[in-house]
């Protein structure tokens, strides 16, 4: 490589030394080897390095450093290499910029520090910097796609194998919530869609809203502490993280680990609604609850308190049932009472009756006076004793004998 240089330096030189009037109008050489000024020895550095790459060369490595003076872009492509650090300046003019990014935007992809590229361009040395940069008019959106997708594949295992999806879904769901903590874009449609939504159920939610950008580099911190902030207050049921439809490279953030770590470490179960109906973000794996869209979203929080309101209307309907049965019951169990203080008295009285007829009855058969109406008399001496033995009279002592209808006065004349 070194011996083709210094023969393409002989050999483009004259050419090189036509187009710069201030450089000499012939070489030096000194001890046979060419000798230059610093204009002329980068004008050979560029004819040779055109020379060698006159079909252009594709460079792998990884951003570092974006700059971003409209409508240019420069940033250094970094590869290490055994713990030692390669790095390359790149120019991504206006023009070339343009088209690349259009290719990025189809397949999701967002120009930015840490991304993995294979960048097409021709090497450059600017004299006035003394910077050899590689000038970039075309980009592998396949390289840098398969290098996002497996660096998101190997951070969402990582998070898996530590259980990180595993703690927020273990957050209990309020048995009415309410109280709804919300992170989006104020300006998203999918938000809109989501906030009318919830607005028509009727039921009576209260909103604590933080704006965020849900796209670009802000957005990744911005969520992040939206999270942290709904995590610290008590007067928050739920946390619904939204955002609507877009590009792969739009729906970056969400597969941020900083955001994954933010969703498990919540003190509130999260929602999340992010994008379309194909979509699954990190996030989406990492939160308790995961729907397609924004208006889904919403609709699952609607669906929770619909299921309430409907179990506790079935619970009032039974217990109305439960107590209407228990009031009939009562007032039946009033009537045969008050049946029953009605008639039992006087059953009761003329129970009585008949067993004050029978005991008078037979107070009756067992009264003197029945007796002696069936021929039998009482006699009682002059002290009204009974006398019930001869012995207990004597001769010329008064007796009176009693009748069933009156009494005889007697004197006794013997003993017999």
């Amino acid at each position: 490589m070194h011996l083709r240089s210094v023969l393409v330096a002989r050999s483009v030189l004259p050419h090189q030394l036509s187009r710069v009037s201030a450089m000499p109008s012939e070489i030096e050489f000194v001890n046979g080897i060419p000798s230059f000024t610093v204009g002329q020895f980068a004008g050979v550095l560029n004819q040779v390095m055109k020379s060698s790459f006159d079909e252009g060369v594709w460079v792998e490595g990884e951003i570092e450093g974006v700059k971003r003076p409209n409508p240019h872009m420069y940033f250094t492509l970094i590869e290490k290499v055994d713990g030692a650090k390669a790095q390359l300046n790149v120019n991504l003019f206006a023009g070339p910029l343009k088209n690349i990014q259009a290719k990025l935007r189809n397949s999701g992809i967002e120009l930015k520090d840490g991304l993995k590229v294979r960048l097409y361009g021709r090497p450059d040395y600017y004299a006035p910097f003394g910077k050899l940069s590689l000038v970039v008019s075309d980009i592998d959106t396949q390289f840098s796609a398969g290098d996002i997708a497996a660096k998101r594949e190997e951070l969402l295992r990582a998070l898996i194998e530590k259980g990180v999806d595993k703690v927020n879904k273990r957050r209990p769901v309020p048995l009415v919530p309410l109280r709804l903590g919300i992170i989006s874009s104020s300006q998203a449609a999918g938000w809109a869609d989501a906030q009318q939504h919830l607005l028509e159920s009727g039921i009576g939610f209260s909103i604590s809203f933080i704006d965020v950008r849900v796209q670009g580099d802000d957005a990744a911190p911005q969520i992040i502490r939206a999270l942290k902030t709904f995590s610290r207050r008590d007067d928050i049921d739920l946390v619904l993280l939204m955002r609507g439809g877009g590009s792969k490279g739009d729906l970056a953030a969400f597969d941020d680990e900083g955001i994954a770590m933010a969703i498990s470490q919540c003190a509130h179960p999260v929602f999340t609604g992010i994008g379309h109906e194909i979509d699954t973000s990190i996030a989406d794996v990492i939160a308790h609850t995961a729907s397609k869209t924004p208006t889904a979203c919403a609709q699952a929080v609607i669906t929770l308190v619909e299921e309430f309101l409907g179990e506790l209307s079935y619970s009032a309907d039974q217990l109305r049932r439960v107590t209407e049965s228990s009031l009939v019951r009562a007032r039946s169990r009033i009537n045969m009472s008050i049946e029953r203080l009605i008639t039992r008295p006087r059953i009761a009285l003329e129970r009585q009756a008949q067993r004050v007829a029978l005991q008078a009855s037979a107070v009756r058969l067992l009264d003197p006076v029945t007796t002696m109406a069936r021929g039998w008399s009482i006699t009682r001496d002059a002290d009204g004793k009974v006398v019930r033995s001869r012995n207990d009279v004597s001769p010329g002592e008064k007796i009176t004998t009693l009748l069933a209808d009156g009494s005889i006065t007697s004197t006794v004349e013997g003993v017999a």
